[in-house]
């Protein structure tokens, strides 16, 4: 964020009334918790993986099961 934006968020934030700072801080939390769902996408890999299993009608890999028949 730019100086001069802080600025011009830092004033608007000096201008409200005391019972919306909460309110404030909620969005704030908000929109930090959707920019990091958007950046954290699901690899297309993962996503073929998924598309590919579904049309196999495949059930999920269980990684405990895996490991069990790798034991015997």
């Amino acid at each position: 964020m730019t100086t001069t934006a802080l600025k011009h968020v830092n004033d608007k934030l000096k201008n409200l009334p005391d019972s919306l700072i909460d309110e404030v801080e909620s969005f704030i939390d908000f929109l930090a918790y959707k920019h990091l769902q958007e950046t954290n996408s699901i690899p297309q890999w993962h996503k073929e993986e998924v598309s590919k299993r579904i049309k196999l009608n495949k059930k999920p890999v269980d990684a405990f099961e895996m490991i069990d028949n790798l034991e015997e």
